[in-house]
Formats: structure tokens, sequence, C-alpha cells
């Protein structure tokens, strides 16, 4: 996934002018302390402490501004998700320790290669008091499957059949093995929406008069455009061992750095995730609340978006990614939230190649520092004409962006590449990465990234296999790797197909670059606690671990 504004600071040129001051002071320095209010040397939490009270109501500000929709099918990115996790629930789930496990699905099975069976839980109604089914279960991945608006039907590829077989069991029948297909199931490609409701509704699901019917802990209650989206706790709700704990719940959606920051600490916010940057130090400081900073998939990076220029060339990446100072853009443009990572695949993704994905990132770890020494020597092989030619990254037009691309232009002049930086307007930014016409030849672009489920095969099925919507380039070295990997059942023998993968695309730093992991910060006011620190809040019922504190 993709999105331009989890983290935000103020866009003045003067910001972003000292910000690259201080990048390149550390890339010749051997790199600078973060001065964030929350730096990478911070210990990480997975959750906050448990809250003891109800709560009436609070308020919660997602940071993106207001959403298109609220209907699970078209929710990917993080303003829909932070509130459609809490409504509607997917037959897996992913935890915040980033482990998947049943959910809506008591159990599933896989009785040969190519069949999935998936027994349901018999206790879960929607809001209006109907009860899940199997045929609600089959309608919702049926629908994921042929609807064309869905995001997620491409994660249905290899399925030939959807089938209720029981009262209380579905099956899915396989056009080949797919050991991925399963795990997806604990992103809104498993997610299990009213079938009558959406049959009535049709198009209209997910906007502000109709909403959504689902299953989840938090019903839909009212949605007031232009200023927030209200939802009530369900009485009804199945999962017995979640506090729930707040009633209502009123989601605003402020985008204004300052006005964030202010509304936090007045408390007339309860509780934010992903708080301006420009504000961290003051929301550390004060006594209004607490923030916690938790583990994370996301990667800040770049992406190889044209082969066929000088990035086409594999000595002429890896030199420019030698010479950019990923610690110093963590340090000084991340406020000390960003740290480098030696694969493209980020720690929380590891999942079941975890113990060797970690042993191998172990053996080229670096601490992002530059070293623009070895990244001349390696240029010194590369034909003058390939050298020659001009390497142009496009990112949107936002400080911290900015200040990346400002830095990464210094290091390919540091190292005598011919290199044109773009600055493009944010609206506009993500028809680079979806819209050829739009990137024309553009060699590099900047994302921000995080994927479906804590799982490295879905990463690298989205950023370097044919058909991956941020495999840019057309990349294909290792498609026929990743369908041996997908088709194979042993977890071990998986992850050793997956580590073949990560050394290819390290040695070649293609079709992205290994750059910076950041992590996930959640504020929290006086009066609530409990919420997760890591970031799981895109598919998981997160609201419902909230409690009041007594303030």
């Amino acid at each position: 996934m993709y999105s331009l504004r989890p983290r935000r600071r103020a866009t003045a040129l003067a910001a972003v002018a000292a910000a690259v001051t201080l990048v390149l002071a550390g890339c010749s320095g051997g790199g600078t302390s973060g001065t964030g209010a929350t730096g990478s040397s911070d210990a990480l939490t997975t959750f906050t402490p448990k809250g003891s009270g109800s709560v009436d109501t609070i308020t919660w500000n997602v940071f993106q501004g207001e959403p298109r929709t609220v209907d699970p099918f078209q929710s990917a990115d993080y303003t829909p998700n932070m509130i459609n996790s809490n409504m509607c629930e997917t037959l897996l789930a992913q935890t915040p320790d980033f482990r998947i496990k049943p959910n809506l699905a008591t159990s599933y099975a896989n009785p040969d290669p190519k069949t999935w069976v998936y027994k349901l839980r018999g206790d879960v109604t929607f809001w209006d008091g109907s009860p899940m089914t199997a045929d609600d279960v089959v309608w919702s991945m049926r629908h994921n499957m042929t609807d064309k608006s869905s995001f997620y039907g491409y994660l249905y590829s290899n399925v030939a059949s959807i089938a209720k077989t029981g009262a209380d069991e579905v099956t899915v029948r396989l056009k080949k093995p797919d050991y991925l297909f399963n795990d997806e199931l604990a992103s809104f490609a498993g997610v299990v929406v009213e079938k009558k409701f959406y049959e009535q509704h049709g198009k209209k699901v997910g906007t502000p008069g109709v909403g959504v019917m689902c299953t989840g802990p938090y019903t839909y209650g009212k949605w007031t455009q232009g200023q927030s989206i209200s939802v009530s706790r369900y009485d009804g709700y199945w999962n017995k061992s979640l506090p729930l704990k707040v009633k209502n719940i009123d989601f605003t959606f402020l985008t204004d750095d300052s006005a964030i920051t202010s509304g936090l600490l007045s408390g007339q916010i309860d509780g934010t995730y992903g708080p301006p940057t420009a504000g961290l130090a003051q929301l550390k400081a004060s006594s209004a609340g607490k923030l916690y900073s938790g583990a994370a998939p996301l990667a800040v990076t770049l992406v190889v978006a044209n082969q066929k220029g000088a990035m086409g060339n594999a000595d002429v990446r890896k030199a420019l990614q030698m010479a950019i100072d990923w610690k110093g853009i963590g340090d000084q443009v991340y406020a000390g939230e960003g740290t480098a990572v030696p694969l493209q695949t980020v720690p929380a993704v590891y999942g079941f190649a975890k113990d060797e994905l970690t042993s191998y990132a172990d053996s080229v770890r670096t601490d992002g520092s530059a070293k623009v020494d070895e990244a001349k020597k390696l240029l010194a092989g590369v034909p003058a004409d390939v050298k020659s030619k001009q390497i142009s990254l496009v990112v949107p037009q936002q400080a911290e962006t900015q200040q990346l691309g400002l830095g990464i232009k210094a290091a390919a002049d540091r190292i005598g590449l011919h290199f044109k930086l773009n600055v493009v307007p944010a609206t506009g930014y993500s028809n680079y990465l979806y819209d050829p016409a739009t990137r024309g030849s553009t060699d590099l672009l900047y994302t921000q990234f995080w994927p479906n489920i804590p799982n490295p095969l879905d990463w690298l099925g989205l950023t370097a296999i044919t058909g991956g919507t941020f495999n840019q380039s057309g990349y294909s070295d290792i498609d026929g790797l990743y369908a041996k990997a997908i088709s194979t059942k042993d977890d071990g023998a998986r992850a050793k197909l997956v580590v073949r993968m990560e050394q290819k695309l390290h040695d070649e730093m293609n079709p992205m670059f290994s750059g910076i992991q950041l992590t996930n910060d959640v504020w929290l006011g006086s009066r609530i606690t409990g919420a997760p620190a890591a970031f799981d809040y895109v598919y998981y019922p997160w609201a419902a671990y909230l409690g009041g504190t007594g303030k």
C-alpha cells in the first residue's frame, strides 16, 4: 500500500532547506543523532497500558482527512482502514504482534494443495441482529473476487470456486496451489459483510447516508460530511475477550498540523495515530497525554520506475544506494524515527521466514551511512554513455518528501551522476505511481509502503512480481522463484525461496531500494489508554482495546 501523509510537517521551503543542510552534514560527518521526540533508540511497545474504566465518548482524529467511502472492499489506505477496522471483520486476523490467527473463521484446513476449508463461528451476528451465515461469507468472498471496484480482487487470481459446503463451512478451490491466499484473508480480502444489506443498497454502500453492515465491535452511526464519522459500541459483539470500554467514538478529519497538535494538547482530540512530526516534541513534553511508539511494517524508499535509462544498470543503482545517507535521512528528515534497513522487506513482515530473513539481513546490514568512496569506485567501471544519462526522481510537494529528494540528489551529485529532482503537487502524485502516461520515462519514484499482511510474499508480490501494484518498471526476474514459493506448503522450504529472492533483489538493488523503516506513533490523551502502539490499525479492531484512566 502507499500513502502520502502518515507524518507531516509544515511545508515552508526554509524548513526544507534547513533540514537538508542537517542531512548533508550527517553525510560528511558520519551521521548525526536524531533530535525528534521519539528517537529510534526509544523502546518500542506493542500495547499501551490497559484501561480500567469506561468512557462514554471520545474524539479520535484520522490524519489523512475525510475518506471517500467506508465500503471495506474499497478501503486500502490509512484513514478509511483506521475507521473500518473497528466495524468490519475478516475471516482471519492479524494481531498487533504481527501474527495471523483465526477470527470469524474458527479454523481452516488444507486437505489437498488446491483446497481450503473454513469452519465459521456460530455466535456471530450483524448489527441488525441477523446471524452471520456461510451464505454471507460466500457472497463477500465472491464480491471481492469479481467486483471491479474491489482493491483486493487480485488476491483471488488463483481461485477457481467458492462454495458453501455446510451450515458453517465454506470451501475455496484453487486453480493451482497458493499458500499465500489463506494468510491474505487477514486483510480485507477476507472481509465479511451482510449479503442482504449489500444487495439492497448496491453502489450506495459506504456512502454517508447508507454506511455498511458488518459484525465488528463498533456500529456505523452518523457521517457528518466535512466534520466526522460517529460509531457506537455493539453490545451484541461476539468477542467477549476484548475490553470494549469506550461507548462512542467520533472520528474527525483534521489535516492541519497545528490544529491537530493544538487539539491533542487541549484535550479536544483524545487520540490519534500518526501525530504530526512537528508536534512530537510538544506532545512528549506535555502532561495532557502520552506519546507511544511501536513497530511497523512501513518503509520509506525509492522505486525503480524505468529500466531503460541509467537505472537499468545495476552498478549505477548500487552506487546511488551506497551514496545516500539513509541514516541521516532517518535522523533528520524523519525526526529520529527512521532506521536504515538492509533489505527491501522490513522485519515486521518477515512472518514465517523470520529466522531465515533475519540471518540473511544480519549478513548484509549497515548503519545506513553514506559510502561515497565505495560508490565512486563502483561507478568507475560503468560505461561513460550510461553514467552520463540523466536520472530523474519525482517526489510530492511536502516538506519531508522534498527533504528526502534533496538529500538523494546531493548523494547523486557527490558521485558524479547527472540527477534531476522533480517536485510535483501532492494531490496529483499518485498518478505517477499508477499511470504510465503520467510517469513517462521517470527513473525513480518516492514511496512510503506498507503491505496487506505480515508475510514477505505479500510484500514481494506487490513490489517485485510482474503485475504487482508497486512494480512500476515491470521487473520480472524473480517471477519463477515467487511462483514456486507460493505453491510450496512447507514453511521452511518456502522461507529458503524467500531468502533467495531477497538476495537477488539486494544484489541488484532492484526494483526497490533498501530505504528506512519507520515506527508507528500513537498519542493517547490523559482520559484514555489501551490502544495498540504497533502498526495494526488498518485491519484489526484497535479501538476495542481502549479504556478509561479515571482522569
